[in-house]
């Protein structure tokens, strides 16, 4: 049986400026064409503001593993994500949304 070619490849992950959706700001993207998961620097650094570095990084954690569900499953929904998520971070992303929400609107 031949494998997926692009689970092949290592996943790479970035912090970087990814911009926003409309009035929010987007957290986090995967590219297939270079395997990489980008999470926004923007969003990373509102929540470093508002809720320090430990948190930062366990942001930054939930964003990964939430993308990371979408590369493993593409087919599952953008609930069974967030569920995976917050299963494997062992937190609740609605601090982090209450950030974001509020720094964009």
């Amino acid at each position: 049986m031949r494998r997926n070619a692009r689970r092949e490849r290592p996943l790479n992950v970035e912090v970087t400026d990814i911009g926003a959706w409309g009035r929010a700001t987007l957290v986090a993207e995967y590219d297939p064409e270079c395997n990489t998961i980008r999470v926004n620097a923007r969003a990373v650094e509102h929540v470093r503001a508002a809720l320090g570095d430990a948190e930062t990084e366990r942001f930054v954690a939930y964003a990964v593993a939430h993308e990371r569900f979408h590369y493993e499953h593409p087919l599952a929904s953008e609930a069974a994500a967030h569920d995976h998520a917050r299963a494997r971070c062992d937190l609740d992303p609605a601090r982090f949304e209450a950030v974001l929400r509020a720094q964009s609107g």
